[in-house]
């Protein structure tokens, strides 16, 4: 019975680092300059929350958090397009600002808003990623610059999907 309780204890250690490596073990690259917005990798998004609903008709819209501050409430939301999401926060004191959480890309039409587009060869985003992609033959990894950082999904030899995660302080 011991020996039955040793094992179990073995694969739970095993499951857990597992989990603690993250899914599949993918390492990280530090890359100068790297953000969600501006050169040389980040996203080129509108300025105001009202350009950006504006972008194209808008799927669906999810709040997933309210939080109340001194004298006005960020609302952390998801909100879909055809081929984008964009996780941001809201203000209600400032109707026009938003914070980005994340930005999902899953279509070429959205090409205009990275450096990095979905259909793009996984040899031509390692060579804009410079030498930190060098040795990533899959883009597995993912690329972080202080605070934020850039993913990609890929399959047959192209990028599938672009993305981002966004500190907002």
């Amino acid at each position: 019975m011991r020996t039955i309780y040793r094992i179990a204890a073995l694969m739970l250690c095993a499951y857990s680092t597992t989990s603690i490596a993250g899914q599949t073990g993918e390492p990280q690259y530090f890359i100068e300059g790297l953000s969600c917005i501006g050169e040389p990798y980040g996203l080129k998004l509108p300025a105001t929350l009202p350009e950006l609903l504006a972008m194209s008709p808008v799927q669906s819209e999810q709040e997933l958090q309210v939080e109340q501050w001194d004298g006005y409430t960020a609302t952390r939301k998801t909100i879909r397009f055809k081929g984008l999401v964009v996780g941001l926060v809201t203000y209600s004191n400032d109707s026009k600002r938003y914070s980005l959480t994340s930005v999902e890309i899953r279509s070429s039409s959205w090409a205009s808003l990275s450096p990095f587009r979905v259909g793009q060869s996984i040899a031509e985003v390692r060579q804009k990623l410079g030498g930190a992609g060098e040795d990533d033959s899959y883009l597995r990894s993912v690329y972080s610059g202080e605070n934020e950082s850039v993913h990609f999904e890929t399959r047959a030899g192209r990028v599938s999907a672009v993305i981002y995660e966004c500190y907002t302080g």
